[in-house]
């Protein structure tokens, strides 16, 4: 039967009466089910369900963006007029550049399974669907590979490049989309006084310091640790993250450069065209007025050492100052950000993170082939809460989502498979006795993504209590009898830092782990708290619920804490003083080698 192929949820695009191929579970949004449920559609199975083949992929994106970037490097360079090495480049652009390629092969991917389908008749592509605009910076950027137009115009690129498949174009207007760079930081007197004082104090503080220092920018830690960090290096208190930076004023300008270098397939010759198209105002046209703000910011101008956990992924202007130092010689350190570093068996943003870096703070896992990978714990301290909780009512459930369409190079559920995960959640709901089940909180993850979180539960199960994830986590931490977490992630980190009883699943092919962190969780699971089916951790919860604490207590869930904890998840008696005595070896040592 010949179908119509769909490339995205917005329904212009979609036929009046015709059989539809969807391209995947992202065409069919939720709240639209009155509508597609009722068409002939199928689905296409989804190209990286295939775990092997994500792994192939993976692979092949890493190899093809060291190439792209090494020819961007030389590109840019004569482009701006400058002499940057690929460091520099890779600091300022790599995250959007891995990114952006990542984004691409998963598109690419899917058209090529759609091609190899004969009974595939036309698809509609609709006019002006591939000039939505160019990002400011790397925040655009990420709003915008989200939207649907953004994504219809991609896939009509790509299918520019398959003329098996025959483009019909309907007229459909769009509107240019750019984002600009985050407004400085404004908070009031009257709502957040405590943080208010704090920042104007960091305001007037940041003039007193000079080059030569350590900088501390969203390094991960508490205020008040990050606070005493800056007194340990001798130097004024403050927190950089609340000094206003100015806002660079950029204007999109002419594509009309191409990248050099010689591509080696398809793929990577559509990768090298999109670039100039797609590449943020901030990497190209606006690099002048990014520079220029850069050298207003308060920052010093040679600091010996800088460390963040966040600054470097989503601040361009941090990334074009930190760039900069680094060439005068500054080392930069990066911090752990999140709970799944460490131990999934793919996580590009941890190799960027690691790349860049002179060193990388851990929670406390270590790498033989790399000594930048220093174990300190983790960066925000958590002792024991020493609550009674089986005097406790409530068993919390923490979920999570991800975007519909693949974004990111990780060891995560993609695309549809999130439907499998939330079925997983379904399961472990209807494995529950009753009891159990009224006292469930549902605590829904605060991002929804499309994927109409509240509606699916209520629909499945509408007795069931959900938190929409306005709460505050450690309330909810706090206030468990046994706390559910159903992802690697970093909140089951922080309930076993906290000493709450704690039951964890995931299905083993969405989250996998690599070798070296797979000993470490087989602790865990040896000893209940680690599942890997929804219903095996249903049973656990009975079998534990009348006497949590007592189950926690015990010799084989406290030993496997301690290895478990030693290997991944340290709890340092002094944060501060594991973190600047790490920075101050660090700053003695030679520098690791890195590429220049």
């Amino acid at each position: 039967m010949q179908r119509v192929l769909v490339t995205t949820a917005l329904e212009s695009s979609w036929p009046d009466e015709e059989p539809v191929l969807f391209l995947g579970e992202w065409c069919r949004r939720f709240s639209r089910r009155d509508h597609w449920s009722n068409l002939d559609h199928e689905v296409l199975t989804y190209h990286w369900d295939a775990s092997s083949l994500f792994a192939e992929d993976f692979q092949y994106v890493s190899r093809l963006y060291e190439r792209v970037l090494v020819d961007l490097t030389y590109t840019l360079n004569q482009l701006l007029q400058v002499d940057h090495g690929v460091r520099y480049w890779r600091i300022l652009i790599g995250p959007w550049l891995r990114q952006f390629i990542e984004i691409l092969c998963d598109r690419w991917r899917s058209i090529e399974c759609v091609v190899n389908r004969a009974e595939v008749s036309y698809t509609i592509v609709l006019d002006g669907s591939q000039s939505v605009g160019v990002p400011m910076d790397i925040v655009g950027f990420h709003r915008l590979y989200n939207s649907e137009e953004w994504n219809h115009g991609v896939y009509a690129a790509i299918l520019k490049r398959f003329p098996q498949v025959e483009r019909r174009y309907k007229y459909r207007e769009t509107s240019a989309t750019s984002v600009p760079l985050p407004a400085p930081l404004h908070l009031s007197w009257k709502r957040e006084p405590k943080v208010a004082a704090l920042a104007v104090w960091s305001r007037a503080a940041a003039r007193r310091v000079g080059d030569n220092g350590v900088v501390l920018v969203a390094p991960y830690l508490s205020w008040s640790d990050e606070l005493a960090a800056h007194l340990r290096f001798r130097q004024v208190p403050l927190i950089w993250s609340f000094v206003p930076q100015a806002t660079p004023t950029m204007e999109p300008g002419t594509r009309d450069w191409s990248l050099s270098g010689h591509p080696t397939d398809p793929f990577d010759q559509f990768v090298r065209e999109m670039i100039p198209v797609h590449i943020p105002v901030a990497y190209s046209d606006g690099y002048p007025e990014l520079l220029a703000t850069v050298d207003e910011s308060p920052w010093p101008k040679k600091p010996r050492l800088i460390f963040t956990s966040n600054a470097h992924i989503g601040n361009d202007l941090f990334k074009a100052w930190a760039a900069k130092c680094v060439e005068d010689d500054t080392q930069l350190v990066i911090g752990q950000h999140g709970g799944m570093f460490g131990n999934l068996k793919f996580c590009s943003s941890e190799d960027h993170d690691r790349a860049i870096s002179d060193a990388y703070l851990t929670w406390g896992w270590t790498d033989p082939s790399d000594a930048r990978a220093k174990p300190v714990g983790r960066l925000v301290g958590l002792k024991p809460l020493a609550l009674a909780h089986n005097s406790q009512e409530r068993a919390v459930l923490v979920t999570v989502t991800f975007p519909q369409q693949a974004y990111r190079g990780m060891s995560v559920p993609i695309a549809g498979q999130w439907l499998d995960y939330l079925e997983d959640q379904f399961k472990f709901v209807e494995a529950l006795p009753e009891h159990i089940r009224s006292a469930l909180l549902v605590r829904l993850f605060s991002r929804d993504h499309g994927w109409h979180q509240v509606e699916r539960w209520q629909c499945r199960w509408p007795e069931i209590e959900l938190d929409p994830g306005d709460q505050s986590i450690h309330n909810l931490i706090a206030k468990s009898r046994v706390y559910v977490v159903s992802y690697n992630g970093t909140p089951f980190h922080e309930s076993l830092a906290l000493g709450v009883p704690t039951i964890m699943y995931w299905n083993p092919e969405h989250f996998e782990l690599r070798d070296a962190a797979a000993s470490s969780f087989s602790h865990l699971e040896k000893a209940g708290i680690l599942h890997y089916s929804p219903v095996s951790a249903a049973k656990k919860v009975v079998e534990i619920w009348d006497d949590p604490d007592g189950w926690w207590a015990s010799a084989q869930v406290l030993s496997a804490l301690s290895l478990f904890s030693e290997e991944q998840n340290q709890s340092p008696d002094s944060v501060v003083g594991r973190v600047t005595e790490t920075l101050r070896e660090i700053m003695d040592a030679p520098k690791p080698g890195v590429d220049t």
